[in-house]
């Protein structure tokens, strides 16, 4: 992740096995943030992670890297419901990705979800 972002980066930990997601994760609230998104990055190693808030629908045009995708809808304070996820998101991928009941979403490098079993229903903490 970029140097200058370290004061806004977070832990994004799965309350039901307590698995760490992301001990990295830059959280982007404004527009310009969320719309650079990932575009430009060459790769996106496993603890890094980007949440897009709020946002219930991605695209990966001008991407690089390959993604797993976890949509969120916020419970209370810093604590997520697991609405959806998306696993192997190729670059370049022609239709957006969406989900309606979705606040949020977590972007996390290909491979994450498989590693760290996230499921639909279960509630992430960011710390």
């Amino acid at each position: 992740m970029d140097l200058n972002n370290r004061n806004r980066l977070r832990t994004i930990k799965n309350l039901r096995n307590e698995a760490v997601i992301a001990d990295q994760c830059l959280v982007a609230r404004t527009y310009l943030m969320r719309a650079k998104g990932l575009i430009g990055r060459r790769e996106l190693v496993q603890g890094e992670g980007l949440l897009l808030s709020p946002c219930n629908s991605i695209h990966m045009w001008f991407m690089s890297v390959w993604i797993d995708v976890v949509f969120l809808k916020k419970r209370k304070n810093d604590i997520f419901e697991v609405t959806s996820t998306y696993q192997r998101l190729a670059p370049w991928r022609l239709l957006p990705v969406t989900d309606l009941r979705a606040h949020d979403t977590l972007e996390l490098p290909s491979g994450a979800i498989q590693l760290h079993p996230v499921l639909e229903g279960d509630l992430l903490c960011l710390s």
